[in-house]
């Protein structure tokens, strides 16, 4: 890994997304832009609107934007997006991916079969909109609380952009779809969602529906994207502040290692699309939100091999610690890992998380490449511990490019 832009390279940008994700990848010798999910609103307004009006000085689209699944800290930034852009036309976006209700549904019916109360009960979820971003940026003084009257998947509609193309414009998941050639150099393999994690997500939206009133005749309804978006933002577990006591004396990796380990059951996190980049001989790891029992069983498929070497990870739900498995991180391994977070919510990452990662024995150095210092970053950024399990620490500037040269 290099921080010097050359002709056979892929790039990675971790944007400042508060507690949320953002990320460009870009390969030069392919001409080829990839935006993954877009924080916040601020996200956009500061690192990703600066891109796209480069990439639109120079004649050039955005290829890719994939949003991986419904939760604010990963779609707000694509709602100013696409808001913007169907005012000001500012960049062609030649390809988005993301998974709404008409990708997901069963049967659907005609919406005139809606009764009155149903009718109302779907107006005041799209009144309420999606979860209030309650980001705290330093140093932005623009709003970023503006009411969104609209959902991401009609901002797409409206737009006519290409939805879902490579997956016959149906969900992007697993089953459709496994291997994509992006451009003539790289190529995407799909991890996740599977069918069975998006139906997780359907029964949710299901059973949060009925406990609204709304009747069974309507809840497959071809028409309630706006309304499931909505609702769907809504869903978080609650967390548990496990990171008691953060000090640099007693630090103890083996103990944080041995802590047990439950997986995340988070609907919307489940139905996040994550996937493998390839260019040439690197393989680039992206997790999203994701439940790593579907990864582990997606990369053995895949890849047939006990053990698999990526040329950076980036590391599943800001580093929670449900979502990073012992038994994943005994298959998968790299030198460098992202982790994008503020810490701001949930308190993520995780110290048990970090600990999985770095308390492995290993030959190479590991760098654990954060876009916030916080306080996990402080935590193991420590000398001794750095030395005895040979790992790295490094806090990446606002638009700091990692690139790795295909060989």
């Amino acid at each position: 890994m290099t921080n010097n832009s050359q002709v056979n390279t892929i790039n990675i940008t971790m944007f400042p997304a508060s507690f949320g994700d953002s990320f460009w990848v870009s390969v030069e010798e392919d001409n080829l832009d990839i935006l993954v999910d877009t924080g916040f609103k601020s996200t956009y307004e500061d690192h990703i609107k600066p891109k796209l009006t480069e990439l639109k000085t120079k004649n050039k689209p955005l290829d890719f934007l994939i949003v991986t699944h419904i939760d604010s800290d990963h779609i707000s930034g694509s709602l100013s997006l696409l808001e913007a852009n169907d005012l000001s036309k500012k960049i062609d976006i030649k390809n988005i991916w993301h998974n709404s209700y008409r990708h997901i549904q069963n049967n659907p019916i005609n919406e005139n079969k809606l009764s009155l109360k149903d009718q109302r009960i779907l107006q005041q979820i799209n009144i309420k909109g999606y979860k209030k971003d309650e980001t705290i940026v330093q140093n932005h003084n623009k709003d970023i609380s503006g009411k969104q009257g609209s959902s991401l998947a009609s901002l797409i509609f409206k737009g006519g952009y290409d939805w879902n193309a490579q997956f016959n414009h149906d969900a992007v998941c697993v089953e459709n779809v496994t291997d994509i050639e992006l451009s003539k150099n790289v190529k995407l393999i799909l991890l996740s969602p599977d069918k069975p994690k998006l139906q997780k997500l359907l029964i949710f939206w299901k059973k949060e529906l009925r406990k609204l009133g709304v009747s069974s005749t309507a809840l497959d309804n071809q028409f309630f994207d706006d309304a499931f978006e909505f609702l769907v933002s809504h869903e978080k577990p609650i967390k548990k502040n496990i990171n008691k006591n953060i000090s640099s004396k007693g630090i103890n990796i083996e103990k944080l290692m041995a802590e047990v380990f439950e997986e995340d059951d988070s609907p919307t996190n489940g139905s996040s699309i994550s996937f493998v980049l390839e260019y040439g001989n690197k393989k680039l790891l992206f997790l999203g939100d994701s439940h790593p029992s579907i990864i582990e069983r997606a990369l053995k498929n895949k890849y047939q091999q006990e053990q698999l070497w990526f040329d950076a990870i980036k590391v599943a739900h800001h580093g929670s610690h449900k979502n990073t498995s012992p038994s994943l991180l005994s298959l998968i391994d790299s030198d460098t890992y992202f982790i994008s977070t503020n810490g701001n919510k949930f308190d993520h990452p995780d110290l048990a998380t970090i600990a999985r990662i770095v308390g492995r024995k290993t030959r190479v150095n590991r760098k654990v490449i954060f876009n916030y210092e916080t306080d996990t970053s402080n935590y193991f950024d420590n000398e001794k511990l750095k030395e005895t399990y040979n790992y790295s620490v490094y806090i990446s500037g606002a638009d700091e490019m990692f690139t790795f040269m295909k060989d």
